[in-house]
């Protein structure tokens, strides 16, 4: 391979990083430079992503390795699985970058969030074409960072706390993926990608505890639950174009670490003594993503901030990807239907996710607003914007003829086949969680497309204009890419799935049962039937009892695993705290000097405060001035005159007073008489509407009567008894599923087994 073609995977990551940089200086050129040097660096990644993904394609595998980089070395490694993702993530922060142009417009700190939009960029792709889980981690961790100034950009409280969660979970999975680096380097001698498992327990370690340390490290960026506290915050307070690619791209991260290492690392031959300790992982793992993709569901449809139910949409696609990854691996070379349908449901979601984060940010643009309760009624002004969320919605909610619907039915097959080879009856029990998932996706992404454009519109939109005509070429491009894909669907797999497969362990016969998968047969295209028909009875049962639903907040994951952690971790400081206060000698910890020095400063300090009196106060003593007194006497008629001189300054001001307030008297007059003659005007109008004929004002006995039924239905309704943190608002219900769901998991799991 020529030393030049090699360098192809540097080229694309550093491109964006030190784009950054240009597109910073070329903000001292105006406002278009910098917005066409964004684009420009974008496109041009673009352009040397396809140009990688050609060479690939050819059968070239791009080999690149920088020695002596904190003694590990960079190493970059591009395969089909690289190379596709890679051309996907640049032509999503292409178009996001088309569309933030008109979004950011009359934002603050333009230049900041286009640089680091740049940079973040080339981090997410690093993480993409790395070559072992050093490098990875490395992009991994510069994602993180950089993306955290796209997270706070508002920089109001709300911001600055949803990054701060956020920083923190990533932080704390970045320390978790940097435990898996040191125990593969300790074990293996090498942190590539390669099978390691048996080494692993040659040297005595517990792999479940590998396992549970890896899901710690990746399942942060991939929001599983419980890990997915951050995305929700995250996602609402950030720009459009953030969220897009926060959603779209950068949550795939944690998919993509988690299919290298269970497919690879962690993957050992169908026969090996090992592959049952696979096999009961890749089982935990398909309820993960069960568990995951239907409170996720559940959250989205209560929830009624259009961005704050795309992020828990978010955290239920990654659900589908995490279930399909489980069943894969636990079939071993017999889960190519869970690969497939794992790595065409990321391709997949990147795109529509990406869409639908867009046009959000396309109806925020133009009305201001996010909440669907007070959206209503845009169909007439943006009818464009309406037909487009409806190709995003047909897109996620798996529509024959769209993207999302190729996948599904690639992970739904995976799941079947796992029943018919295994035969556990749980198996059959997650088949039918996926299907309610599916219906419970549709229902949460009618409820936006309903409320935000039909109904009765709750503000006046006569302001508002359609999509512009940028914007209009970047959701019309998103229409091509999900059509096209949901039409070829068999061409697509053929081209992008089976390629990818056959890097990975599978069985040839496996591969080729998945190339004929029967998209268009009558038992697939009953799967949208089905979820539109539960979709229907959700909605019903929203729009009927919705208003009821109230959910503790004490039931919450914050509440009842990170609130407990950080109380339980400031007792085990208190403790230490007064263990060494009371209990430990103090030369065990430091020369006895040291402490004797501290003590008798202290004692000094003691001292000195109780000898501290504070200074006697005196008069201030007056002297006479150099020529003369300085104090001149007062006589009796100078304070005389003074007196009278304030008291005629009196008078005037309250004359002034008086003429003001009888001026302010008449108008209030004045305006209670005109008030009065339109509310009679009012009543007569109102008495015409509703019985056909004027009628004169109701007596006072009448007004009396209604306002006493008025007084007793308004104390019937508040001698219930209202807790603020009981609302749908503040959703902790997702604990509550967790908490039924994994009991049912745990007796499920006893009877199959």
């Amino acid at each position: 391979m020529p030393d030049a073609i090699s360098r192809i995977p540097l080229v694309l990551v550093l491109l964006p990083l030190v784009g950054a940089f240009g597109v910073v200086g070329a903000a001292r050129f105006g406002d278009r430079w910098r917005s066409r040097m964004a684009n420009a660096i974008t496109f041009a990644t673009l352009i040397v992503a396809l140009w990688q993904f050609y060479l690939v394609q050819q059968g070239t595998v791009l080999v690149y390795v920088l020695e002596g980089f904190m003694e590990f070395g960079l190493r970059w490694r591009v395969d089909f699985v690289g190379a596709i993702f890679s051309v996907v993530v640049a032509a999503v922060w292409f178009l996001a970058t088309v569309f933030a142009r008109e979004y950011m417009a009359h934002e603050h700190s333009q230049t900041r969030f286009f640089g680091f939009w740049t940079f973040t960029l080339g981090a997410t792709l690093g993480v993409f074409v790395a070559g072992d889980l050093f490098s990875l981690f490395l992009f991994f961790e510069a994602m993180t960072f950089a993306a955290y100034v796209l997270v706070i950009h508002e920089e109001d409280r709300e911001s600055l706390r949803a990054g701060n969660i956020y920083l923190y979970m990533s932080v704390a999975g970045g320390l978790a993926l940097l435990a898996v680096i040191f125990l593969l380097q300790f074990v293996v001698g090498a942190t590539g990608f390669q099978p390691a498992l048996h080494l692993i327990i040659e040297q005595g370690i517990n792999p479940w505890l590998v396992v549970i340390v890896l899901i710690g490290g990746f399942g942060v960026k991939a929001g599983m639950i419980p890990l997915h506290i951050w995305l929700p915050k995250a996602h609402p307070v950030a720009p459009a174009p953030a969220s897009a690619v926060l959603s779209a791209i950068m949550i795939k991260t944690g998919a993509y670490g988690f299919l290298r290492m269970l497919f690879v690392v962690l993957s050992v031959p169908d026969g090996d003594p090992l592959f049952a300790f696979q096999q009961n992982f890749g089982y935990m793992f398909i309820w993960i993503g069960a568990i995951t993709m239907f409170v996720g569901a559940i959250m989205g449809i209560l929830n009624d901030s259009m961005k704050k139910v795309l992020a828990y949409s978010s955290i239920s696609q990654m659900g589908y990807i995490l279930f399909a990854l489980g069943s894969g691996v636990m079939l071993g070379s017999r889960g190519a239907f869970g690969f497939a349908g794992a790595w065409m449901h990321m391709i997949n979601h990147a795109f529509f996710k990406s869409f639908l984060f867009l046009l959000a940010g396309a109806v925020f643009l133009h009305t201001g607003e996010l909440d669907l309760d007070k959206l209503g009624g845009l169909r007439k002004q943006m009818p464009f914007a309406m037909g487009f969320f409806l190709i995003a919605a047909a897109s996620i909610t798996g529509i024959p003829g769209f993207n999302g619907y190729v996948s599904k039915i690639l992970i739904h097959e995976a799941i079947l086949e796992a029943y018919h080879l295994l035969e556990w009856p749980s198996l059959l029990w997650l088949e039918r969680i996926f299907v309610v998932t599916g219906g419970l996706t549709a229902a949460y992404i009618s409820k936006i497309w309903i409320k935000a454009f039909f109904g009765k519109a709750r503000n006046d939109w006569s302001h508002v204009k359609d999509l512009s005509t940028s914007h209009i070429r970047v959701f019309g491009t998103y229409t091509a890419i999900v059509v096209t894909i949901g039409v070829f669907a068999q061409r697509m797999v053929d081209r992008l799935v089976i390629p990818a497969a056959s890097l990975m362990p599978f069985e040839q016969g496996d591969l080729a049962h998945v190339g004929h998968v029967p998209f268009w047969g009558s038992h697939e295209l009953m799967s949208p039937i089905i979820s539109y028909a539960i979709a229907a009875a959700v909605l019903l049962l929203l729009w009927k009892f919705g208003k009821h639903i109230v959910v503790p907040r004490w039931l919450s994951v914050e509440y009842l695993v990170y609130k407990q952690l950080y109380n339980g971790s400031l007792g085990i400081i208190r403790f230490l705290i007064h263990l060494r206060e009371n209990w430990i000698p103090k030369n065990m910890l430091t020369g006895r000097r040291i402490w004797r020095r501290v003590d008798d400063a202290a004692q000094e300090t003691k001292a000195q405060i109780r000898r501290w009196k504070p200074p006697k106060w005196e008069p201030p003593r007056w002297e006479p001035a150099r020529w003369g007194s300085a104090i001149k006497p007062i006589t009796k008629d100078d304070l005389l005159r003074k007196i009278e001189a304030t008291r005629a300054r009196e008078k005037e001001r309250v004359q002034l007073w008086r003429t003001k307030e009888g001026e302010i008297t008449k108008w209030i007059q004045r305006a209670r008489r005109d008030w009065q003659e339109k509310e009679a005007r009012f009543e007569d109008r109102i008495y015409d509407v509703v019985d056909g004929v004027p009628r004169k004002p109701q007596r006072p006995e009448e007004e009396r009567s209604l306002d006493e039924r008025l007084r007793r239905t308004l104390e019937g309704i508040t001698r219930r008894k209202f807790n603020p943190y009981w609302t749908t608002k503040n959703l902790g219900f997702d604990t509550w599923i967790v908490a039924m769901v994994i009991a049912l998991i745990l007796f499920v799991f006893l009877l199959a087994r």
